[in-house]
């Protein structure tokens, strides 16, 4: 496996990845088609700013020259902001997906672990992170525990959206 930043290069195989992602993710939890479409371009916004200036930093990770997951350092999203207080120049850990037919082999720890590096590297001692789909807020439990705060019933009742502070060592 191989962690990089990414490049111009990578923005048609980062569009393939995003939308076979989604649409496994939407097709699994049972939710509005129209999702793809709204997530997929948000992403490809995230990717085009990481490429223009320094706001963001986007990985992906690669196996036989096949991008097959990314993962990001980008400013706290609108779910964290408008729901917790930040601190200042701290880091989100976001746009993390990964080819379904990849998935269960260890690249989410792999770049987890990666991820959690750059972060020391950057001298940051914490990172936010959120999930609203359920099978994220499961893997993410998994990893980094119980969430610091739950936004309950906001996607519908019973659907709730978890927000974690985590800490680098």
């Amino acid at each position: 496996m191989r962690f990089r930043k990414i490049e111009e290069r990578d923005i048609v195989e980062l569009d393939h990845l995003f939308r076979s992602c989604l649409t496994d993710l939407i097709t699994r939890e049972k939710k509005e088609s129209n999702l793809i479409i709204d997530e997929v371009e948000r992403l490809n916004r995230i990717v085009q700013e990481s490429l223009i200036n320094g706001d963001s930093l986007f990985f992906v990770v690669e196996i036989n020259n096949r991008i097959v997951g990314s993962i990001a350092l980008t400013k706290p999203n609108q779910f964290i902001t408008e729901n917790i207080s930040t601190v200042q120049n701290q880091y989100e850990v976001s746009c993390v997906y990964i080819l379904p037919s990849f998935q269960r082999q260890g690249i989410g720890k792999y770049m987890s672990q990666q991820i959690k590096k750059e972060l020391a590297r950057l001298g940051q001692v914490q990172f936010y992170l959120d999930a609203g789909f359920l099978s994220s807020q499961q893997y993410w439990k998994q990893v980094l525990g119980k969430p610091s705060f739950v936004l309950v019933d906001y996607w519908g009742k019973g659907e709730h959206h978890l927000i974690w502070v985590g800490k680098i060592p």
